[in-house]
């Protein structure tokens, strides 16, 4: 099952384990140090967690919701692959782009001299929230 879900509602955690209650085989985590745990309520037993993005600060963590449901989680940091690993990832990328499989949402364009607001808009987005890409343009 795919479920797209806004976690900006209240309960976006129940609207999830409605539409899957025997959980997620696959979560990827963009907010590891605020997510982590509900993560672990929400994966398949024998699913994987893989944290594709956090901040960089400490975060409390139930050691049994691991061993409970046999969750592997895995840190996923694009700078330590391998030249033949990203060919293969640029490859599939650009075959769903293609395909229609893969949109992306462009939220702003800005003009590379503002490459620095680019980065204040990542971590506080002056719309109250991520919306989309934010692409530097020439």
């Amino acid at each position: 099952i795919d479920v797209v879900v806004n976690h900006r509602k209240e309960n976006y955690v129940n609207e999830l384990k409605e539409a899957a209650p025997g959980g997620y085989d696959l979560i990827l985590e963009m907010f590891a140090h605020i997510n982590l745990a509900a993560d672990l309520g929400l994966a398949a037993r024998r699913g994987r967690i893989c944290i594709i993005g956090s901040r960089s600060q400490e975060i409390a963590v139930n050691p049994r919701h691991f061993m409970a449901s046999e969750v592997d989680v895995r840190g996923v940091f694009l700078g330590k692959i391998t030249p033949e690993e990203n060919q293969e990832a640029h490859a599939a990328m650009r075959s769903f782009l293609s395909d229609g499989s893969l949109k992306p949402v462009v939220a702003l364009e800005l003009k590379l001299a503002e490459a620095a607001l680019a980065h204040k808009e990542v971590m506080e987005p002056s719309a109250g929230g991520a919306s989309g890409n934010i692409v530097l343009v020439p």
